[in-house]
C-alpha cells in the first residue's frame, strides 16, 4: 500500500507527462534496435519487382482487387439524382420586384438629390448594379414596372421549367439575357433587366444524396465478385507485381511477409524489461532526477548512445560491448546507483543482441560494477582512463574463467580475453571524450569537475589566497565543515565542499571590509555609517556571483555564493543603525537572497556562522561551542532560511553533533607551561589545531 500510495501521489504531478516521453523516445530506440537485430527478412515479392518464378493458384479464391476496381467503375457510373424546387421561380420574381420597388421608392422621393438616391438604392439592394442601370431604375414607373416584370416571366419560365443545376447556372443566364434582349423594351431597360434577372436568377436543381448514395450501392451490389480458378495464373516469372498480384498472393498465403510478428511482439515485450528496473529506479528511489529534468534528460540521452554503441559493438563481437561506458559517465555525472541499475539494463540489451549468450550478458554486469567502483571514489580525469584498465581487466578474467568452465581453445580465449580488455578500454575512451559535451550541454557539473575546482592553483582560490588571506583560511575552515555535515547527512559532500571554498570570495572585490582580513589595521568600518557598512557587507554575495561568472565557476557553484546569507539580517549594523535612528527598517540591512535551495547550501550557510562565531568565544569549551552551534542552527531554522534546503529536523541534529566534533577538536584550551621561577605561564586562549592544511601545506591560523 505504501508504494501505491506513492505512485498515486507521483502520477498527480505534471512531472510525469515529461517522464513518459522520454520513457517512450528510449523505448522506441531500443524496440528498434530489437527489432533489426533479431528480426528476419523474408520479403519474396514486392510491388514493382519482377517474379522470380511462374505462381498459380493453388485454390480458388476472390481477386478482391479487381472486385473493388469494378465496383468502384460501377458506382461512378450511376449518373446523379436531382430533384427541382418549384418556388424558385417564385422567389426569384419576387425578389426582381422588390428591386423595382426600392427603385420606385428612391425615385418617389423628392427630399433626395441623384447622388442621395443612388446611395439609398445601394444600400437597400443586395446585388451590385452599374450607375447607369440605376439611374436607369430611377425612371421607370409602375405601368413600366409590370411590363418589365411581364417580360422577365416570359424569359424565366421555360428556363426554369427544364431545371438550373449549380453548374449550370451561368448558361441559365446567357439563355435568359438572349431572350430578353430580343424583348420589345427600349435598350437601357432590357439592359435593366438582363442585370437584375442576372443577379436574381439561382439555381432551382437540388442533389439528393441520399437517392444518389443508394444508386451507386446498388449498382456497385449488382457487380459479381471476380474469382480466380484454382491453377489460374496469378503472376509469371519475370513479370512486374502490381498491387493486385501481392493482393492475391496474400489472400493466398504465398506472399510471406517482411515481419515475423511473434519476433517483433517479443522485442517489443524484451525491450520493455529492459527499461523496467531503471524506470522503477527513477520512478520511487531517484529523488535526484525526479527533481532536476536535466538530469533525467541526461540519464535517457547517456543510456541511448550506450545502446546505440551496443549495437554497433554487436555486429563485431559481444566483448567488445562498452556497456560500462555508461556506468561510468552516470556515476561521474550523476550517481553510482543509478549507473548499476543502468548498466544492468544494457547488459540485458546486449544480450539480446549476441543470441542470447549468458556469458556476454555476465561479461558486461561484471565491467559495469567494475566502471562504477573504479570510478566512484576517484574525482580526478585520470580516473577514468584507470577505470578503463580495471573494467578491461575484470572483463578479461571474467571471459577466462568461462573460458575453464566451459571449454575452448587457448587461442580463442586469448582472443576473447583481448576484445574483453579492449571493450573496457573503448569504454573508458567514450567516457572521456563525450564528458565534456555532457556537461556543457545540460549543464551539468561532474564530481571530476568539482574536484579540478577543488584545486588551490585554480585562479580564483589563488586570487583569494593573496587578496583575502584570512577569507581564504576561513573558507578552508568552512569547507572541512560542511564536508563532514554533508557526508553525515547523505548530502553531496564534494559540491559543500567546493561551495564551502568559493562562497566568500566575493570578499575579494574589499576584503579589509570584513574583520578577518583586518590584520594590524583599524576597522573601516568605525568611519562609515551602518546603513553603508550593511550595504558593503551584504554585497558580497553579490560580487561573489559575478567573479564566479566571470571565471565559469559552474551554476550550481554560484547558486550557493548567492544562497549562503540566504535573507538574513546584519544584526550587528541594524542594531547599530537604531542607537541613532529608532525608525530604521530591518530590510535596508538583510541580504537579497534567495534562501537557500539544497542541502548542501544550507549546510555551507550553517557552517559559515558556526565557524565565525565560535572563532569569537572567550576561552571555548565543548559545551560552550555545543551551545553556540545549537543556539545558530535554531536561529536560522526559526528565521525560515532552511524552508526551502529539504533539511529536516534530524538532519539538523546530525548536522550540529558533526560541528560540534570538528570545532571541538580545532578550538580548545592550550596547557599552561611553567616559567622560569616556578610560576604558571598561559599558552593562549585558542587556536587552530597545528596540521597540514589542505590548501597551504602546513598549519594556519585563521582569524575572524
Amino acid at each position: 500500500m505504501t508504494y501505491l500510495r506513492l505512485l498515486m501521489r507521483k502520477l498527480s504531478k505534471r512531472t510525469w507527462i515529461k517522464h513518459g516521453a522520454l520513457f517512450l523516445v528510449v523505448y522506441a530506440l531500443v524496440s528498434s534496435i530489437l527489432i533489426l537485430k533479431l528480426v528476419p527478412e523474408a520479403v519474396v515479392l514486392e510491388i514493382g519487382q519482377a517474379s522470380p518464378k511462374y505462381i498459380g493458384a493453388p485454390r480458388m479464391v476472390e481477386d478482391r482487387f479487381t472486385t473493388t476496381v469494378l465496383k468502384t467503375e460501377a458506382s461512378n457510373g450511376v449518373a446523379e439524382v436531382y430533384e427541382q424546387d418549384p418556388t424558385t421561380l417564385e422567389q426569384v420574381l419576387k425578389e426582381s420586384r422588390e428591386i423595382f420597388a426600392i427603385l420606385r421608392v428612391a425615385a418617389s422621393d423628392a427630399q433626395m438629390n441623384e447622388q442621395q438616391r443612388m446611395e439609398f438604392v445601394r444600400k437597400e439592394i443586395r446585388y451590385e448594379l452599374s450607375d447607369a442601370v440605376v439611374r436607369t431604375g430611377l425612371t421607370i414607373d409602375e405601368q413600366l414596372e409590370e411590363q418589365m416584370v411581364g417580360e422577365l416571366t416570359l424569359a424565366l419560365e421555360p428556363v426554369y421549367r427544364l431545371g438550373i443545376k449549380l453548374d449550370g447556372l451561368d448558361n441559365a443566364r446567357n439563355t435568359v439575357s438572349s431572350a430578353l434582349s430580343t424583348s420589345s423594351l427600349k435598350a437601357q431597360y432590357r439592359v435593366l433587366l438582363t442585370d437584375i434577372a442576372r443577379s436574381a436568377m439561382r439555381a432551382n436543381m437540388r442533389l439528393n444524396e441520399a437517392s444518389t448514395q443508394k444508386l451507386k450501392q446498388e449498382a456497385a451490389s449488382r457487380v459479381q465478385p471476380v474469382i480466380v480458378q484454382k491453377g489460374q495464373k496469378i503472376i509469371g516469372l519475370g513479370e512486374i507485381a502490381t498491387e493486385r498480384e501481392i493482393n492475391v498472393l496474400q489472400d493466398l498465403g504465398l506472399l510471406r511477409t517482411s515481419i515475423d510478428w511473434k519476433i517483433v511482439s517479443g522485442s517489443l515485450l524484451y525491450a520493455l524489461l529492459i527499461l523496467l528496473l531503471p524506470t522503477l529506479y527513477i520512478f520511487f528511489l531517484g529523488d535526484k532526477l525526479q527533481k532536476d529534468s536535466r538530469n533525467l534528460a541526461l540519464t535517457g540521452v547517456v543510456f541511448m548512445l550506450g545502446a546505440v554503441l551496443t549495437y554497433g559493438a554487436s555486429l563485431l563481437s559481444g566483448y567488445l560491448i562498452p556497456v560500462a561506458a555508461v556506468s561510468i559517465l552516470l556515476t561521474v555525472l550523476i550517481e553510482p546507483k543509478l549507473a548499476l541499475v543502468a548498466g544492468f539494463s544494457l547488459g540485458m540489451l546486449s544480450g539480446g543482441l549476441v543470441g542470447f549468450e549468458v556469458r556476454f550478458v555476465m561479461v558486461a554486469l561484471f565491467g559495469t560494477a567494475a566502471g562504477v567502483y573504479a570510478v566512484s571514489q576517484n574525482e580526478h580525469r585520470g580516473s577514468l582512463v584507470r577505470g578503463g584498465v580495471i573494467v578491461g581487466g575484470v572483463n578479461a578474467l571474467a571471459i577466462l574463467s568461462f573460458a575453464l568452465l566451459f571449454g575452448g581453445s587457448g587461442s580463442d580465449s586469448l582472443r576473447d580475453a583481448l576484445l574483453g580488455f579492449g571493450g573496457g578500454v573503448v569504454s573508458s575512451v567514450f567516457a572521456i571524450g563525450s564528458l565534456p559535451f555532457l556537461e556543457n550541454t545540460f549543464g551539468v557539473t561532474s564530481t571530476i569537475k568539482l574536484a579540478e575546482l577543488a584545486n588551490p592553483h585554480q585562479e580564483l582560490l589563488k586570487r583569494l589566497l593573496v587578496e583575502a588571506p584570512g577569507t581564504y583560511h576561513h573558507s578552508i575552515i568552512v569547507a572541512n565543515l560542511a564536508e563532514a555535515a554533508a557526508e553525515r547527512v547523505g548530502a553531496d559532500a564534494l559540491r559543500a565542499r567546493v561551495g564551502a571554498y568559493y562562497h566568500d570570495v566575493g570578499k575579494i572585490e574589499r576584503p579589509y571590509f570584513f574583520i578577518e582580513n583586518q590584520t594590524m589595521m583599524e576597522n573601516p568600518h568605525n568611519d562609515y555609517p551602518p546603513h553603508l557598512s550593511s550595504l558593503i557587507i551584504t554585497s558580497h554575495a553579490k560580487d561573489g556571483v559575478k567573479l564566479a561568472t566571470e571565471y565559469k565557476v559552474p551554476e550550481i557553484i554560484i547558486d550557493i555564493i548567492r544562497e549562503h546569507h540566504g535573507t538574513s539580517l546584519v544584526q550587528y549594523f541594524y542594531s547599530k543603525a537604531q542607537e541613532t535612528n529608532p525608525a530604521a527598517r530591518e530590510e535596508d540591512f538583510m541580504y537579497e537572497g534567495p534562501r537557500p535551495r539544497t542541502k548542501e547550501s544550507a549546510i555551507v550557510m550553517l557552517a559559515d556562522i558556526v565557524e565565525a562565531a565560535v572563532r569569537s568565544i572567550d576561552s571555548p569549551t565543548p559545551v560552550k561551542i555545543e551551545q553556540k552551534v545549537r543556539d545558530l542552527i535554531r536561529e536560522k531554522l526559526f528565521t525560515g532560511q532552511l524552508d526551502e534546503s529539504d533539511l529536516t529536523l534530524r538532519d539538523l541534529d546530525i548536522i550540529g553533533t558533526a560541528f560540534v566534533r570538528h570545532l571541538s577538536g580545532i578550538f580548545h584550551h592550550r596547557i599552561e607551561y611553567p616559567e622560569r621561577g616556578g610560576k604558571l605561564k598561559h599558552a593562549g586562549v585558542m587556536e587552530q589545531r597545528p596540521g597540514k592544511s589542505e590548501f597551504t601545506g602546513g598549519a594556519g591560523t585563521a582569524t575572524r
